[in-house]
């Protein structure tokens, strides 16, 4: 919530306050982000900095306050030509000779109940009822070239979550160019802190790194779409204080964090300003994307889970926000590029007997698509692979009680397409002859309203003939000669325009159609954003179906993003993309920590495997409330990793167990459990795992049942069941090879 005396305020939520003042000089001075404190007011003056004598060298950017430096400042924001020489958080060219100085100070402000919507532009923010959030909204004008700054921080009190955004106006009668805007910025003093990041790519999608940074800057960036290659989310810690700060945006971004050379830390945060400039003529503006807040006393693992706490929360929205997730087949890893009208009925109808309750049709479906250097952008159906049509198929897999699906990447075109003949002059670049390939085709401009027009009618002629129950939003390439062929804007908007007009297909249709089901699929974690996160259903974090690869790949994503949008590929024998043969039920045991969706043919398996199939759909099913919507955490311990998922009472707990590597001769072996309560009593068993044939004959199935108390769990540990490992196998034995896991159940004893 938000309160206000003499200048000074103060947003706060359940457990943190943001501090900061306008004071004498009209630069809004940055005080405070931490813990909650009652009544900063009353400790103000012990709070602020004093300004009794400005640093050598310093540049007054006020006479009036000879003593007052705003390169040694702590601030809201930087601006450039006044003597702040710190990255700037805003950077303009203004008038006929570009002038670059920008004067901002305090005009005004005021206090909303709830959130304030944008004011013209379509972009995605967070959503809270009246009674949850209050927005501050402080004004700041340069009066010498009259440009207004306006800045919205809402505080979502339950979620211990701020937001931050801002507005520029041109009230002038020259023309401004923005050359760089951030979302937000944060300044401190310290010597030193740990800053963690998710980066990453294809089929290496958000691994966490944690550099130390004691002097310079260190940036986290995307030059293109949002987190391919970086995570926009960044945890800056201190040791004592951690702050977390992420976008609800889809596009090209940078956090830069700097060390300066007066002991404080300068973080800002917002859209790439290489991949940017805006131009405002008289009486326009611009809003930049909204900046999420967040602050941590207990470390890393309590910030990320007050973030995806956020996103469940305040983030998501729809008719999906709280169902249950389906369980999907896709049938690209089976039938490629030849998906048959004929051999997906049958598969669906063999799905609906192992439990599956959607088919998605992936690429393949439409054109003339064979290989992936054709067709895309001619989305009717391929007449000799459905010969009855989309609309058919779609009937008879309802018929048969399932979701159905289609893959779409409505952003794509290939050369060799109807499309491309009748619209050359919708591909990005200059010359669409000589442009740049990402997985053999190009990109069509949906910075232009025609496109994005074209893109709108045709989805809504599909999902209404087929009545759609899910669409596949693929994404598979950067995006390069960035160029619009509509000759009305500068370049520099291109990036933000092109994303405001995926934002605007994406509210058309979810608007339009509230019941459809949309996963977003970008390959590589393209776009595993808070902004497609407020469309969609749930996102695809990986094409990785090798669950030893993909540890790492879903403990990143599982920090940041809540296992209930994250879906997970199970995929058959060999892997794909690694030629490693796992065990189907380490596969399934790692998957089910999200959304499972099975990219297998039932009609190549055997009875035992679809029996297997079957018993982890029954089991996924009985237990998808907890591995959906509880409480992850993650312990890596060298050979073997433990995650879990806890119900909000601590009644139920689900265990991975995942052993990398068997090792010769080893005895007893320990399992802690924190996510237990002490005060309970619990049932600890292991699921029933399957394994071959052979190896049931060999080797007995594992009864490894115990009761224990929570406490016990918690602090002294259940001793497991000795591993086979090389010196014999005695009845009731554990029997992990290489990259095997078990799923522990732990159920709270009524």
């Amino acid at each position: 919530m938000v309160e206000q005396i003499d200048g000074l305020f103060h947003i706060y939520t359940e457990n943190t306050s943001y501090v900061f003042n306008t004071g004498d000089t009209g630069y809004p001075e940055h005080i405070y982000w931490g813990r909650r404190i009652k009544n900063p007011v009353f400790s103000v003056s012990a709070l602020s900095e004093k300004h009794l004598k400005a640093p050598t060298m310093s540049t007054i950017s006020d006479r009036s306050y000879s003593e007052f430096s705003l390169d040694d400042t702590l601030l809201e924001f930087s601006t450039e030509g006044r003597g702040d020489y710190r990255t700037p958080f805003i950077a303009v060219s203004w008038g006929e000779k570009g002038d670059r100085t920008l004067n901002l100070r305090y005009e005004s402000f005021a206090i909303h109940p709830g959130i304030v919507r944008f004011k013209g532009t379509k972009m995605p923010q967070a959503v809270a009822g009246t009674n949850d959030a209050e927005t501050l909204e402080v004004t700041y004008r340069d009066k010498e070239r009259n440009i207004r700054m306006v800045t919205y921080y809402t505080s979502f009190y339950s979620t211990d979550t701020i937001t931050r955004r801002s507005v520029v106006f041109n009230d002038s009668d020259s023309p401004l160019t923005i050359r760089s805007i951030a979302s937000s910025q944060i300044d401190f003093r310290g010597k030193e802190v740990d800053i963690t990041t998710f980066s990453g790519t294809w089929g290496r999608e958000k691994m966490r790194k944690t550099n130390t940074l004691s002097s310079g800057t260190f940036i986290n960036e995307s030059r293109t779409v949002s987190s391919g290659e970086n995570d926009p989310a960044v945890i800056v810690s201190t040791g004592r204080d951690t702050y977390l700060l992420s976008l609800v945006y889809s596009g090209a971004h940078r956090t830069s964090v700097t060390k300066t050379n007066h002991n404080s830390i300068h973080i800002v945060s917002g859209i790439n300003p290489d991949m940017f400039s805006w131009k405002l003529e008289k009486d326009e503006f611009f809003e930049t994307p909204e900046s999420v807040l967040i602050h941590s006393l207990e470390g890393e693992e309590e910030a990320e889970k007050k973030l995806r706490n956020f996103i469940n929360k305040d983030i998501r929205r729809g008719l999906w926000k709280d169902r249950m997730k389906p369980i999907m087949l896709n049938t690209w890893d089976t039938l490629g590029y030849s998906p048959d009208e004929g051999e997906v009925t049958e598969i669906a109808k063999e799905a609906k007997r192992l439990g599956i309750e959607g088919i998605v049709v992936d690429d393949g479906w439409f054109g003339a698509r064979d290989d992936e250097k054709t067709s895309l952008g001619d989305w009717y159906p391929d007449t000799k692979h459905f010969p009855s049509g989309i609309k058919e198929l779609a009937n008879e897999i309802h018929y048969q009680g399932l979701f159905f699906g289609l893959w779409f990447e409505i952003e794509g075109i290939s050369e060799r397409s109807r499309l491309y003949k009748e619209h050359p002059d919708w591909i990005v670049g200059k010359d669409a002859s000589k442009g740049a390939l990402g997985r053999s085709q190009l990109l069509i401009d949906l910075s232009r309203s025609d496109v994005q027009d074209w893109a709108i009618d045709t989805l809504e002629k599909i999902i209404e003939s087929a009545n759609l129950d899910y669409i596949r939003w693929g994404f598979s390439r950067y995006q390069s000669d960035i160029w619009s062929n509509i000759g009305e804007k500068d370049c520099g908007e291109w990036c933000h325009r092109y994303i405001l007009g995926l934002y605007r297909i994406l509210d058309t249709i979810t608007k339009t159609y509230p019941n459809l089901y949309i996963e977003t699929a970008s390959r590589g974690g393209l776009r595993l954003d808070l902004g497609m996160l407020s469309y969609s259903a749930s996102i695809r974090m990986t094409e990785c179906s090798d669950p030893l690869m993909r540890l790492e790949i879903e403990e990143g994503a599982g920090r940041l993003y809540p296992l209930s949008v994250l879906s997970v590929p199970i995929a058959g024998n060999p892997d794909r993309y690694t030629g490693r043969t796992i065990n189907m039920d380490t596969k399934f045991n790692v998957s089910v920590f999200g959304i499972p969706q099975y990219s297998i043919n039932p009609h190549e398996m055997g009875k035992m495997e679809k029996f297997s199939i079957m018993q982890q759909i029954d089991f996924y099913k009985a237990y998808r409330p907890l591995f959906q919507y509880g409480d992850f955490s993650i312990q890596e311990e060298g050979n073997r990793t433990i995650w879990t998922v806890s119900s909000g009472d601590k009644s139920a707990v689900m265990m991975l167990y995942y052993l990398k590597r068997n090792e010769i001769n080893t005895t007893a072996e320990k399992l802690y459990c924190d996510a237990v309560s002490p005060e309970f009593n619990y049932t600890f068993i292991a699921r029933e795992h399957w394994e071959t044939i052979q190896e049931r004959a060999l080797y007995p199935q594992e009864t490894e049942c115990y009761t224990i108390g929570g406490d016990a769990l918690k602090w002294a540990g259940v001793t497991l069941s000795d591993n086979v490992s090389g010196n014999g196998n005695e009845e009731g034995m554990r029997t992990l090879r290489d990259n095997s896991s078990r799923l522990y159940i732990i159920r709270k004893e009524d």
